[in-house]
């Protein structure tokens, strides 16, 4: 470690544990996070992250882990804040923190570029079912209106969405609530208690009604899972993007959001009703190659034994946009070249460590 490094890394812990002294910031930054990553409207797995800026440290999220454990293990990472706006800058990596062994989230610049205290970041439901649309402006507009907020275009994680971040935050300093294009959203404010109130008005502005899931044949679905080596999954809600025609033909347009290319595949494994059940097996291993869950048209879904739960949390949250979106809503799928970004060597390793932190 050179000495520059070693006096950035003593400066940096000084101030950590002046922090932990005489503040209770991290502790209400837990408990936000436990109570926001607890909410499947508005964190899968490992998605979503918080930070607090406090004596020249910016507190972040590690990547891979859930917000839903803030409370019960070290989460956050702890980076000094100029040396990460220093390196957005100079269009380097994210520095490290030699003293922790948890990597920062990849949204760490999107937290840095923002000077509020508090913020936290969101994969919601109710957001993204509006986020994903063509003409999602002119419908946030209508609902939003009022709160100091601007909707994002959307860009590659990290950086790119950092800067993005920042033209907003240039052509109107004031913004507090971030709608990102096919992501997202970002709230900000002084501290955890204003953000949850931010927060929470955001999503009852949102809230949409979901569609209701056609009854499924339950009957049916055992008959198949004996009959092969799949197996009913524990929600039922699940079923929906396979008995619910819409939420099924949406789907199988291409991909809404990054998370669900990262975790789901870049095509839905669907397996049309003409398949027989005595040829299922066959055709799936033919057609679709391995997978972790199949959809079954007209009849639900089966899951495999490898399926992870960070899987699971991100199929139920898809399930969740596509009963919010209309049957004739005008929806933007993510270009080829926006879901290859996605699927690099970096994305697959935070798609692992969520899966196995």
């Amino acid at each position: 470690m050179t000495r520059w490094a070693s006096q950035q890394e003593s400066s940096l812990q000084e101030s950590v544990s002046a922090f932990q002294l005489c503040d209770s910031g991290l502790a209400s930054l837990r408990e936000f996070s436990t109570r926001v990553g607890s909410n499947p409207l508005l964190v899968q797995a490992s998605s979503g992250n918080t930070s607090i800026k406090a004596e020249g440290v910016l507190w972040i999220k590690a990547s891979g882990k859930w917000l839903q454990d803030a409370e019960r293990e070290q989460i956050f990472v702890p980076l000094e804040l100029e040396a990460v706006r220093a390196c957005l800058e100079r269009n380097i990596g994210l520095p490290l923190n030699c003293a922790s062994a948890l990597s920062p989230s990849i949204e760490t610049f999107l937290h840095a570029v923002l000077p509020q205290r508090v913020v936290v970041h969101v994969h919601s439901i109710n957001t993204i079912a509006w986020a994903v649309r063509h003409d999602a402006g002119r419908q946030l507009a209508l609902r939003l209106s009022g709160l100091r907020w601007c909707l994002v275009p959307y860009a590659s994680s990290g950086a790119p969405l950092a800067r993005e971040i920042g033209k907003a935050m240039y052509a109107d300093p004031r913004v507090n609530v971030f709608v990102l294009a096919n992501h997202g959203l970002v709230v900000c404010g002084d501290d955890c208690e204003a953000v949850q109130a931010i927060l929470c008005e955001v999503e009852r502005r949102l809230d949409i009604e979901p569609r209701k899931t056609p009854e499924i044949d339950r009957e049916r679905l055992a008959q198949l899972a004996e009959a092969t080596q799949w197996s009913l999954p524990d929600s039922d809600d699940l079923h929906a993007l396979g008995t619910d025609p819409v939420s099924l033909r949406i789907l199988t347009g291409g991909v809404l959001y990054p998370c669900q290319a990262l975790f789901l595949g870049r095509h839905a494994p669907v397996v049309p009703s003409s398949v027989p059940v005595s040829n299922m097996e066959h055709w799936i291993d033919k057609q679709l190659g391995v997978q972790s869950f199949v959809i079954l048209e007209g009849s639900g879904v089966l899951v495999s034994a490898s399926i992870g739960r960070a899987e699971l949390a991100t199929l139920g949250g898809l399930v969740h946009v596509t009963q919010r979106l209309g049957s004739r809503a005008p929806i933007r799928y993510l270009p080829e070249s926006d879901v290859n970004d996605v699927l690099t060597a970096d994305g697959l390793h935070y798609r692992d460590s969520a899966e196995h932190p």
